[in-house]
C-alpha cells in the first residue's frame, strides 16, 4: 500500500490535481485573455499616442504561458524518474499524459500570443477599418 502511494506521488489531492489542471487550462484562458487585453488597450493607446505600451500586454502572457509550460514539464520529468507502478497506475498514467497535454497546449498558445504580439508589431495602435 505505501508502494502504490509513493508512485503516484502528489497528484492524488488538491494541490497536485491544480498543478496539472493549470498546465492544461491556464494556457487558453491567458492566450483569450491576452486578444481581450489588446484589444482594449488600443483605443487607449491610440488616444496616448503610447503604441509601446501595447508590447507589456503579450509579453506578461507569454511569461506565464511559458511558466505552465515549465511546470508540465517539471511534471513529466517527476512521471519519467519515478518507477512505473505494477499494478493499474491509472494515477501515474493520467499524470504523465496530462503532463504532456499540458506542454504541447502551452507551447501551442505560446505560438498564437507570439502571433498576436506580432501584429501589434505590424499595425499600428490606431490602425483600425
Amino acid at each position: 500500500m505505501s508502494d502504490r502511494a509513493s508512485s503516484d506521488g502528489p497528484f492524488t489531492r488538491w494541490p497536485g490535481l491544480l498543478r496539472l489542471s493549470l498546465g492544461v487550462l491556464l494556457g487558453p484562458v491567458v492566450t483569450l485573455m491576452n486578444q481581450q487585453a489588446i484589444y482594449a488597450a488600443d483605443t487607449w493607446a491610440c488616444g496616448h499616442d503610447a503604441h509601446a505600451t501595447l508590447h507589456i500586454i503579450p509579453f506578461l502572457a507569454l511569461v506565464v504561458v511559458v511558466g505552465t509550460a515549465w511546470q508540465s514539464l517539471r511534471i513529466w520529468r517527476w512521471t519519467d524518474a519515478q518507477p512505473e507502478p505494477r499494478d493499474e497506475g491509472v494515477v501515474f498514467s493520467r499524470t504523465r499524459f496530462l503532463a504532456v497535454l499540458g506542454i504541447a497546449i502551452s507551447v501551442f498558445c505560446a505560438v498564437v500570443i507570439i502571433a498576436q504580439w506580432a501584429g501589434i508589431g505590424t499595425f499600428g495602435a490606431c490602425a483600425r477599418a
